[in-house]
């Protein structure tokens, strides 16, 4: 009995943690192929995980509901991951979104080119092609 409570324990640590311990490892950037292959290794690691035990913790009928939020918090939580690290560029929810007519407020007309770059210091950051040299 003991073994089966150990077991469901550690069930429900892989379903909290996993989830945030991969979304973490999204904010390490690093500029070295090996460490940057690793990393991804780890996070990969967690996030099957994640998505593993969630979607068992839904798929079982036989659990209370309080299990089953779990399991789709460790479902949401390891998609978040997946989505951050390797399709950060893939929108779904804007074009949904805009279909339904809700806007979304900015700062400036254009959220692409050097509008952006403009706009968000006031002033030329140096690295945009309009450097101190433009300035003068």
């Amino acid at each position: 009995m003991e073994s089966l409570v150990q077991r469901v324990v550690i069930l429900m640590l892989i379903a909290l943690l996993a989830g945030p311990i991969a979304i973490g490892l999204t904010i390490i950037k690093t500029k070295n192929v090996l460490l940057t292959f690793v990393r991804r290794l780890i996070q990969a690691f967690f996030i099957a995980f994640s998505i593993f035990v969630g979607a068992f913790f839904l798929s079982v009928r036989e659990v209370p509901l309080l299990i089953r939020l779990i399991g789709l918090y460790a479902l949401s939580m390891g998609y978040i991951a997946l989505r951050r690290e390797y399709f950060p560029d893939v929108r779904l929810i804007t074009p949904l979104l805009t279909k339904l007519g809700v806007k979304r407020k900015s700062d400036s007309t254009s959220r692409h080119g050097p509008v952006l770059k403009w706009r968000r210091n006031s002033g030329s950051a140096g690295n945009d092609g309009h450097g101190p040299e433009g300035e003068h």
